[in-house]
């Protein structure tokens, strides 16, 4: 989901999609493969609950810094505390937060986090030197 106006949703659901009043497009895709989008089209990147259920996590962080501009942002939204049995039936990677600092810093990104309630919320800036 996306919770800015105007901005682009991405999902494997179109249901999901229909679901974001947000969102002034909506492309339906795979996170598991090349995102649709041109290199540097995006200011800003947000995923919500959704790294530790992607199995290529890397391939989409190559993703994720293709398609932002140099100097972009991007949020990563995941639960601070344990995630009930529901919730941990897809779930394919548990990292704690200096796991997913260092996973994120070696992809280039420079990493800030910061913890509200039961949220981590990494805040990852792109180094000039994108490749």
């Amino acid at each position: 989901f996306s919770y800015v106006d105007g901005s682009v949703g991405f999902d494997v659901s179109e249901k999901m999609l229909q679901f974001n009043d947000n969102c002034a497009e909506r492309v339906v895709g795979n996170l598991e493969k090349r995102l649709p989008f041109p290199d540097g089209s995006f200011a800003s990147i947000t995923t919500v609950f959704v790294m530790n259920y992607v199995k290529n996590f890397m391939q989409l962080l190559r993703e994720v810094k293709r398609i932002l501009a140099v100097r972009g942002v991007f949020i990563m939204v995941l639960f601070s505390e344990e995630i009930n049995d529901w919730q941990r039936q897809k779930q394919v990677s548990d990292f704690d937060r200096e796991q997913w600092i260092g996973i994120l810093e070696g992809c280039g990104f420079s990493v800030r986090v910061k913890e509200e309630g039961k949220l981590l919320l990494f805040s990852c800036e792109t180094l000039l030197n994108k490749k």
